[in-house]
C-alpha cells in the first residue's frame, strides 16, 4: 500500500478484527492474502518469522495447563503475521508523515521521531542478524545454541552505541522538540478498496453483525 496513513488505518482494523476470534483471523487471513502483497515480501526476507517463537511458547504453556491454546495461536498468530507485513511494507520517513499529519509539527512530530529510530534500529538488528548467518555460513560453522549468547550480546552492544551515536547527532545538529514534514500523500484506488475491506470487516466483527462472527464458531 503506497499511502501509510490507510495503511496504518487497514492494519489496526484488521488486527483487531483478527483478535476478535478464530472467525475473525479467518476473514483476516483472506484479505491478508488477496490485499497485500505480505506474502511476497515475506519470501524475500523471512527473518521476521522470529516473533512467532514468543507466540509458540506461551502456546506450549496454554496447552500444557489446559488453556485455550488453539484459539489464541490462531488470532495472535494471525496479529503477528498482520504486523510482520506493515513492518516490511513501512517506508522510511513515514511515520514522520503520518505522525506530523494527525497530531501537528509539535508532539507529531516527535512521536514519528521516536518511531523512526525504533523501527530503524529493528531494521538494523535484521541487517545485523543476515550478516552473522552469512558469515557462519561462509566459514562453514553451525550456529549452536552456546553461540547464540556470545551472537546477542554482541547485537545488544551494537544497538547501544547504535543509540548513543544517533542520540549525539541529533544533539549536534541542535534539535530540541518539533519540526515540520512537508509530504503529500497518494491515495491509489487499490489502497482505498483494501482500507475499506478491513474497516468493512472490524465493523462486522465489532457491531450489530458480530452474531455472524460467533455462528461461524
Amino acid at each position: 500500500m503506497q499511502d501509510p496513513r490507510l495503511r496504518l488505518l487497514a492494519v489496526v482494523a484488521i488486527s483487531l478484527t483478527a483478535f476478535s476470534g478464530v472467525a475473525g483471523a479467518f476473514f483476516s487471513s483472506l484479505w491478508y492474502f488477496a490485499c497485500t502483497r505480505g506474502p511476497v515480501m515475506l519470501k524475500r526476507s523471512p527473518w521476521p518469522l522470529v516473533a512467532f517463537v514468543p507466540l509458540f511458547l506461551v502456546t506450549a504453556a496454554l496447552w500444557i495447563t489446559g488453556g485455550e491454546w488453539l484459539s489464541y495461536l490462531v488470532r495472535l498468530g494471525m496479529v503477528v503475521l498482520i504486523a510482520i507485513y506493515a513492518y516490511q511494507d513501512q517506508k522510511p520517513g513515514e511515520f514522520i508523515q503520518v505522525s506530523t499529519w494527525a497530531f501537528g509539527p509539535g508532539v507529531g512530530f516527535d512521536l514519528g521521531l521516536a518511531g523512526e529510530l525504533g523501527v530503524s534500529s529493528i531494521r538494523f538488528l535484521g541487517g545485523e542478524v543476515q550478516r552473522v548467518r552469512q558469515a557462519y555460513r561462509l566459514k562453514n560453522i553451525p550456529i549452536r545454541v552456546r553461540a547464540l549468547t556470545s551472537i546477542a550480546t554482541g547485537l545488544v552492544f551494537g544497538l547501544l552505541r547504535r543509540a548513543e551515536d544517533q542520540a549525539d547527532l541529533l544533539l549536534v545538529r541542535g534539535y530540541e522538540r518539533g519540526g515540520v514534514s512537508c509530504v503529500k500523500f497518494s491515495s491509489p484506488l487499490w489502497d482505498r478498496i483494501a482500507a475499506g475491506v478491513a474497516v468493512l470487516l472490524f465493523l462486522l466483527c465489532f457491531f450489530p453483525v458480530r452474531g455472524f462472527f460467533i455462528l461461524a464458531q
